[in-house]
């Protein structure tokens, strides 16, 4: 038996605030802030959290300039929903008519890649 492949689903963000429990906040759902979500979450980023409305570059998998639109968790992160300018090619063509993503604060940063070299080389004096 051939098992169908789902549509991915577009992500929800809700217009109002979390009204229960903040623990029990429910993960993956996009918010109009981080009032109601859970209060030690970890973004990942080495700068500030972006505002809702912010410009970011997400320069994961080259999705590129988009525009933040909500906030949410998962597993102890703090994440935002965006709606990048131009969805990839290989995306639209995986998701056809989801225009947001969950996107990380590693996400929004450049690769930095550390070479080999530079690693091994000794730092100050060694004597």
């Amino acid at each position: 038996m051939i098992t169908p492949i789902l549509p991915t689903p577009q992500p929800i963000i809700r217009t109002v605030e979390w009204a229960g429990d903040r623990e029990q906040c429910p993960q993956g759902i996009g918010y109009p802030s981080r009032q109601s979500l859970p209060t030690d979450l970890i973004w990942s980023g080495a700068g500030d959290v972006p505002a809702i409305g912010a410009r970011v570059h997400i320069y994961m998998n080259g999705f590129g300039p988009a525009e933040v639109r909500a906030y949410f968790h998962c597993e102890g992160y703090l994440g935002v929903l965006c709606a990048p300018d131009q969805m990839p090619d290989w995306y639209r063509k995986q998701a056809p008519g989801i225009t947001l993503g969950h996107f990380y604060g590693k996400e929004l940063e450049p690769r930095r890649i550390i070479t080999t070299q530079a690693a091994a080389a000794p730092q100050g004096n060694t004597e």
